[in-house]
């Protein structure tokens, strides 16, 4: 019974801790940028997100084929190891760029909202119309 006070005064100052320790909060800076300048930050943001992606997706891949390389040869030459190992690595290396590939795309939508000058709050934007060009 008694320990039941202790847990709720720890519970009580761990969310206290985590909602005054890592909320958000704009910076005397962020807040007189312009909106050409937070696009230009969040096109960068993306442009660097999806180059380290492209880079670790190209190595897992790379590590895949080098994996089934080494299970081909350990079937034809049956003293080499096996690559499963190597395939394992490769796949978990594949898996890890898809989070980068989504912030990289946040951050398009972002830059994209800043430029029609709207709330970054808005995380999708959908525009719906027709079109119609004719050229001669």
């Amino acid at each position: 019974m008694k320990a039941t006070p202790v847990m709720v005064l720890m519970m009580i100052l761990h969310f206290t801790f985590i909602s005054n320790g890592f909320g958000q909060e704009l910076n005397a800076v962020d807040i007189h940028k312009s909106d050409q300048e937070r696009y230009d930050f969040h096109i960068a943001k993306m442009k660097s997100n999806n180059t380290a992606a492209s880079i670790i997706l190209g190595s897992g891949i790379a590590l895949v084929a080098v994996g089934t390389l080494i299970n081909y040869t350990s079937i034809v030459i049956d003293e080499l190891p096996n690559g499963e190992t190597i395939i394992g690595l490769g796949l978990a290396t594949t898996l890890v760029s898809i989070p980068l590939f989504i912030a990289g795309n946040n951050h398009k939508n972002k830059a994209q909202i800043q430029l029609k000058k709207g709330a970054i709050g808005i995380t999708k934007v959908t525009y719906s119309g027709f079109s119609f060009t004719y050229s001669f």
